[in-house]
């Protein structure tokens, strides 16, 4: 079986942890639930409007106890007014290196959106549009965020996933200690077993219930249902164990890091261990984004997207965000020309 469809399944089973962990629980209660899983149920993030997230993704091929290829993927780095009136403010990086199915990535990447201007640092070089053209594509996505489940609604899969709780995927919750964030946050931490299975069915379900969520997914190499399902049958047979899942929860319940760690049985006496994991830092104690300049011609960026000005003109903002999705994930997992 290729490398390629459990980094796709390691893929799913993140996504859908942290859509199902921070949107889909964290309903108000009268009183603290009295056990670890109604607990990890209420995980959310409420009430957080700026902060430091990252994502990050690990993946070791071994045989025989030594490492054959690895590879890593990050994307970190500050937002502010989430959840508020209008579009979001990021200054994410966006790293990948190392050797994956046999090709050798090396992708540095980031946009910086601001009220007042997009920036993009795309494969070494920085790019600005023009104002007026800012202007339209910050309209075109602002539309787009007023319409459940277009594809141009970057919260697309969070409204799909309304109903889900941790414990639909994760089971045996137990407490598992007092500790603290990157940034000195005291959270209490719950570990659990992950359910692949359950985790690939909440993927499904998402993609099948919202079609802009589908597409988003589709964008960044989520397999097809039908290849879905057959990673499902396979993947209890080459689990080494169930993964376990660690969850960091604030007082106020909101998830501070997510960790998921998977070792897969491949052919040849091979392994793949794979961990995803997510943190947030600095909650709604970040107040700005830094001020920089594009100094490369713009119409540049839009070639590397196979684009141009009329392009964008004619496109909506769902066909523009998926199609930046994809080109974003083939450069990031190494796809281009494959």
């Amino acid at each position: 079986m290729r490398v390629w469809r459990w980094v796709a399944v390691g893929m799913a089973c993140l996504l859908a942890g942290l859509i199902l962990a921070a949107c889909g629980g964290g309903e108000t209660t009268t009183e603290p639930p009295a056990t670890p899983a109604g607990k990890a149920d209420l995980a959310n993030f409420e009430g957080v409007h700026s902060g430091e997230g990252g994502i990050n993704l690990t993946i070791n091929r071994i045989k025989g106890k030594q490492p054959v290829e690895g590879f890593t993927m990050r994307i970190i780095g500050p937002f502010m007014k989430a959840g508020e009136e209008g579009l979001p403010q990021i200054d994410p990086a966006i790293e990948a290196s190392g050797e994956l199915a046999g090709r050798q990535i090396e992708f540095i990447s980031g946009p910086l959106l601001r009220d007042d201007k997009w920036v993009v640092n795309f494969d070494g070089k920085v790019y600005e549009p023009p104002h007026e053209v800012f202007e339209e594509l910050k309209s075109k996505f602002e539309d787009a965020q007023d319409e459940e489940g277009n594809s141009g609604n970057a919260m697309a899969c969070v409204e799909a996933s309304d109903g889900f709780s941790v414990s639909d995927l994760v089971h045996d919750i137990s407490y598992e200690g007092k500790g603290e964030t990157f940034d000195g946050t005291p959270v209490e931490t719950f570990g659990g077993d992950l359910d692949p299975v359950a985790a690939i069915d909440e993927v499904i379900q998402l993609v099948e219930a919202s079609p802009g969520c589908k597409a988003q997914l589709e964008a960044v190499g989520l397999p097809p249902v039908s290849e879905l399902e057959t990673v499902q049958r396979d993947l209890s047979k080459s689990l080494t164990e169930p993964p376990r899942v660690t969850l960091g929860l604030d007082k106020e319940g909101v998830l501070r890091y997510l960790n998921i760690p998977a070792n897969v049985k491949l052919p040849q006496h091979e392994e793949l261990e794979i961990v995803v994991a997510m943190s947030l830092n600095q909650v709604n104690k970040v107040t700005r984004m830094p001020i920089t300049h594009g100094y490369t011609p713009y119409p540049q960026l839009l070639k590397q997207f196979g684009l141009n000005n009329e392009d964008v003109e004619q496109a909506d903002a769902g066909e523009i965000y998926v199609g930046i999705l994809e080109v974003l994930s083939d450069r990031l997992f190494g796809r281009e020309g494959s």
